[in-house]
């Protein structure tokens, strides 16, 4: 076997790091490395050379970054740096187990643990609308919003804080919580385990599969295990992953149980009659009830645009592409942990994974008898019958169903019809390269009177002869497939009910 050394010396080379990573993993029998690397000098269970004067070597854990480890040892990043012969693109992505040198230093720190106390000395401003909660182990801020019964969105308004970096909060800081006061704060207890459960990845599985599975998003998963992205994509066969936030639910399975908040929510979805696959079937053929509009109603008016639903998301292709223009849906790219967010305000009337090819799937009946649609999902944050207000998260960017990354399958129903979202999007309709696209567009307030720049069509499934592909995000496609049909071959067949 060669020494995976030399591998890395000819990929440096060649300045061909990314390609480095995946040549020596392949040279040692095992997957490809993810692109953070180990520094050379720190491969295997050699550590570096010791600088001059004392030091100790630090053998990284999840969910530490480098700037934690230089603040737990009251050393500067830059001379860590120097002593691990660390270059500047590997300070943001260290991999569990790599080892570092640190400079005049006598003995190992528990970097998790002095973050924490540092974190409880920090002198917090006096706030009057709430009380401060410290993250614990295994805790998200969707963890935090369950236990106290708080809206997601009023811990990221309180917090200041973006839904798609979530999954960057770390052990020990602080979180507003509005409306509690600080006897009613929940406090972790040291002596328990933080809750969770730990898995073995299997054969196959992938990222998306565990946050399906487990009901949490993708981002917790990262966040709870110290994964970048790459190494989320590509997480290996036996790999050990904490699943956070979940147990044992009693039916033989270890999922999230539901919060007082779902609870509320899906009984006004019984009381509707949502939230069932028949619902669904209805409303993807536009089949809106009286009561449902109704309902939806108590949330204000449809506002005759519709909000972009991933907020950095870039355009993939649209309505009317596909063999024969029967793609009556735009599609979003998306990345690992972004959100998916309400284009308008409604009441959920649907929230699952029950309809074939759309994996997890959110449906929204707004007031007028609008109907919009967000497949493919990781994971969804919302249960039928929870009203919702424009821009409010509804899920995480996922792959699940057919597909083949992270994306949105994004549609707008009216009637019996698909319509064309496009002319109604706010901001826009954003392109790859951050440029919105020219769209003529357009305010659609009344049921009855239709822009005509708002095209609308039956639903179609693909044509039969051909077979069914995944839906690839990946895949370049030209903005003319915005404009009609394109001869590209078909993203999914939906069966529907």
């Amino acid at each position: 076997m060669s020494d995976p050394r030399v591998a890395l010396y000819a990929c440096f080379a060649a300045l061909a790091f990314l390609a480095c990573g995946e040549r020596g993993a392949a040279e040692q029998g095992g997957a490809p490395a993810p692109q953070a690397a180990k520094p050379a000098g720190l491969a295997g269970n050699q550590a570096p050379a010791a600088p001059a004067g004392p030091s100790v070597v630090h053998v990284v854990r999840e969910g530490e970054t480098l700037w934690d480890i230089a603040r737990a040892y009251g050393v500067s990043v830059e001379a860590i740096q120097q002593a691990s012969g660390l270059r500047d693109r590997q300070t943001r992505r260290l991999s569990k187990g790599t080892q570092l040198r640190i400079p005049g230093a006598t003995q190992v720190v528990d970097v998790l643990a002095k973050k924490a106390e540092q974190a409880k000395a920090e002198v917090l401003p006096p706030i009057s609308d709430g009380a401060y909660h410290r993250l614990a182990a295994g805790e998200s801020l969707w963890t935090v919003a369950r236990s106290y019964d708080v809206p997601i969105e009023a811990l990221l308004k309180r917090n200041k804080l973006s839904g798609d970096a979530m999954g960057t909060l770390r052990i020990g800081q602080a979180i507003i919580v509005p409306g509690i006061s600080q006897s009613q704060v929940k406090a972790a207890e040291p002596s328990k385990p933080p809750k969770g459960f730990s898995h073995e990845v299997q054969p196959g599985e992938t990222i998306w599969d565990l946050a399906h599975s487990f009901g949490v998003a993708v981002s917790e998963i990262m966040a709870a295990n110290g994964l970048n992205e790459d190494e989320a994509t590509n997480i290996r066969d036996g790999k050990r992953l904490f699943i956070p936030g979940v147990e044992d639910t009693g039916h033989g399975r270890v999922r999230r149980k539901v919060s007082a908040s779902e609870r509320r929510s899906l009984a006004i979805a019984e009381r509707l009659g949502l939230g069932s696959v028949r619902a669904a079937g209805a409303l993807l053929h536009g089949r809106v009830e009286a009561r449902w509009i109704r309902a939806a109603d108590g949330v204000g008016r449809f506002p005759g645009t519709l909000l972009w639903p991933v907020h950095s998301g870039s355009y993939v292709r649209g309505y009317g592409s596909g063999q024969g223009g029967y793609h009556k849906a735009m599609d979003i790219m998306g990345k690992m942990g972004w959100n998916v967010r309400a284009a308008a305000p409604g009441i959920v009337g649907y929230a699952g994974d029950q309809i074939s090819g759309f994996g997890n799937m959110v449906m929204l009946v707004h007031p007028g008898g609008w109907v919009t649609l967000y497949a493919h999902n990781s994971v969804n944050f919302v249960s039928a019958g929870q009203r919702v207000n424009r821009g409010d998260i509804l899920a995480e960017v996922g792959s699940t169903g057919r597909s083949m990354g992270p994306h949105v399958h994004f549609e707008l129903i009216q009637g019996n019809n698909n319509c064309d979202p496009a002319p109604l999007l706010r901001p826009g309709v954003r392109r790859r390269d951050g440029k919105l696209q020219r769209v003529e567009r357009a305010t659609w307030t009344r049921p009855d009177r239709r822009p005509k720049q708002v095209r609308c069509a039956k639903r179609q499934k693909h044509p039969i002869a051909l077979s069914v592909e995944n839906e690839d995000p990946g895949q370049d496609i030209t903005p003319e497939a915005q404009q009609g049909p394109t001869m590209e071959a078909p993203a999914e067949e939906e069966d529907v009910p």
